[in-house]
């Protein structure tokens, strides 16, 4: 099994050499040329990871569905971890999140602590600067105590945030990518990805009409990177198979799945 860093190092690798060939083919290549033909990238946001024992293993069996598709079709990923989930002693969902983290085609990121319900307000939607920052380094020592790893990227359960969350993220080190972060953060100097557009269609339901009616009503061919969310416990029979449906759909657009982390070492490498 290699590395995650191994594996982020072979995918640069290859998108380089694909890039060396196009502009060596063609005397006349130009920047701007460059930008048009270059695939667009799709970061799947897969939310909500928590604690729930089943007879295949630690976790949803809805869960283990997902991982194990896109580990054995080679589509990369990441899973949302609440990190209230990782207080308990549990050896074997702490091993089930290290053996996915290791595989290298799915990242495990931070979505806050508490799994809130309905009733409840969003942890990231409320509090000063300082009261979120204490939950955000909470739940980064809960992952390098229990899972041996930081956790490089962050999207808020519930995805309310103010700009106090803004403040909260720049003091943390360990978060390099906000998953459905404003364009233009206000404090935060690291990547920032913003909604465009999800799986889901209304939330739980990945319908692919609904999400190629989205895709083409705002342009999401147009961008260079999508973030999609999903909540993969939530999907029955019928919702998996429109999630496949919109998998299928993406692998017409000629689209390359990455990590987030991923992403934004490949945007290093440009750079």
């Amino acid at each position: 099994m290699y590395s995650f860093a191994t594996s982020i190092h072979h995918r640069i690798t290859a998108i380089a050499t694909l890039t060396v060939c196009a502009m060596s083919a063609s005397p006349l290549f130009a920047a701007d040329e460059s930008q048009q033909t270059k695939p667009q990238v799709i970061l799947l946001k897969l939310d909500d990871v928590v604690a729930r024992p089943s007879a295949n293993g630690p976790v949803a069996e809805r869960w283990q569905r997902i991982a194990d598709y896109l580990t054995e079709n080679g589509i990369r990923g990441s899973f949302g971890v609440i990190c209230e989930s990782l207080e308990a002693d549990n050896p074997a969902y702490f091993q089930w999140i290290k053996d996915i983290q290791a595989g290298g085609f799915i990242e495990i990121w931070m979505h806050g602590y508490h799994l809130k319900t309905a009733d409840e307000p969003g942890e990231f939607e409320q509090g000063t600067a300082a009261e979120q920052q204490a939950i955000l380094e909470k739940s980064a020592r809960l992952s390098r105590e229990k899972l041996g790893f930081p956790l490089a990227a962050f999207g808020p359960h519930w995805s309310g945030t103010t700009d106090a969350t803004d403040e909260a993220l720049e003091a943390v080190p360990d978060i390099k990518i906000w998953l459905y972060g404003p364009a233009k953060p206000k404090y935060f100097t690291r990547l920032s990805l913003p909604r465009v557009l999800a799986l889901e269609n209304p939330t739980f339901v990945p319908d692919p009409i609904a999400f190629k009616a989205l895709y083409e009503k705002f342009h999401a061919a147009d961008r260079d990177v999508l973030v999609l969310q999903g909540h993969p416990a939530q999907w029955d029979d019928q919702r998996w198979a429109g999630f496949l449906e919109i998998i299928k759909f993406l692998k017409s657009k000629g689209v390359v799945f990455m990590t987030p982390s991923e992403y934004l070492a490949s945007r290093k490498v440009e750079n």
